[in-house]
């Protein structure tokens, strides 16, 4: 098999592992249903093939952060609507919490970030190191940009008609005002533009001293923690929203600063860079375990501590095979 298939196949299925299996959205019994496995491929896959060719072609560098929240806009807020819908499965104390607009927007800068991060940017990294001299090459012709668009926007449309509220056993679909899915389209398409548009823009810095990657693999653990915790207990504390969102863009903003002085550090090396890899995968491992523990959980999350130990070996293989190339 040539190695360009390999690194397609991989990312193909190699995001909806990282965005749904590990963080158990969707736990084993319901993540190798076939047509769900399809659904998600299409999707995450397909978004993700599309992001890192994108990155390749146009020369990307920190602006691929534009095209990474696109993706968690058309799937979390496009496709599924859950940023409109209080209803949602997974909301839990996020429902209607902080929304504005009809947007509830601790959930949405929450999701966006953790699909920019866990379903597209580290499943591209992640390739990108084991094959680094494919770093910059476009893997996709005509033909296959033509498969991958067609992919994603299939997948879309299915999820726009069919999600919605779970009531019982039954999925009732939600459809937003038509007003917001319009304005989430626009948006979409302004972060496409912005990626386009700053494509020859680079960051490298020298200012600040550079952290080791024992640093780099705290951080990756800690920004997974932070993000999941802060508007969930925030919400769980009875703070008004407009509080969880304010500290949500404090974080983001810390996040900004880290990513310039750090990961786009002039010193920076593959060691940092694996390490915050490893930490950001190292903590939904830690809680697979705890999914299927969890008796309160109303789903089936039967085959999480397997999916935690396999990923577990998988990273470290992962790693190891990384840093052994010169």
């Amino acid at each position: 098999m040539r190695k360009e298939t390999k690194i397609l196949i991989t990312l193909l299925f190699l995001s909806p592992l990282l965005g749904e299996l590990l963080s158990a959205s969707l736990p084993p019994i319901a993540f190798f249903n076939p047509l769900v496995l399809s659904l998600m491929v299409l999707l995450y896959g397909c978004g993700t093939v599309l992001i890192r060719e994108a990155k390749a072609r146009w020369r990307l560098q920190w602006s691929v952060i534009f095209l990474a929240s696109a993706y968690g806009i058309v799937e979390e807020g496009l496709m599924v609507k859950s940023f409109f819908n209080p209803g949602w499965v997974d909301m839990g104390v996020l429902s209607a919490y902080g929304m504005y607009l009809g947007v509830q927007w601790p959930w949405a800068i929450m999701l966006t970030i953790y699909h920019a991060t866990m379903s597209t940017l580290i499943p591209i990294t992640i390739v990108e190191l084991l094959w680094p001299k494919y770093k910059d090459q476009p893997l996709l012709g005509k033909r296959g940009l033509i498969l991958a668009f067609a992919g994603i926007t299939l997948a879309g449309i299915f999820g726009m008609i069919i999600a919605g509220t779970q009531v019982g056993d039954e999925i009732v679909p939600y459809y937003p005002n038509p007003l917001l899915m319009v304005g989430g389209f626009i948006f979409v398409a302004l972060l496409i533009w912005l990626a386009k548009k700053y494509s020859g823009s680079k960051i490298s810095t020298s200012r600040t001293p550079l952290m080791p990657p024992a640093v780099f693999g705290v951080f990756g653990f800690l920004f997974m923690v932070a993000n999941l915790l802060i508007p969930n207990m925030l919400a769980q504390a009875g703070m008004h929203g407009a509080m969880a969102i304010l500290a949500q863009l404090v974080f983001i903003a810390l996040l900004s600063l880290f990513a310039v002085f750090q990961i786009y550090h002039k010193d920076v090396t593959k060691r940092h860079i694996v390490a915050l890899i490893f930490g950001s995968i190292l903590f939904w491992i830690i809680v697979s375990p705890f999914q299927e523990l969890n008796t309160e959980n109303p789903d089936p999350t039967t085959g999480m501590f397997a999916v935690g130990i396999i990923s577990f070996i998988l990273l470290i293989l992962w790693r190891r095979s990384v840093l052994k190339k010169r």
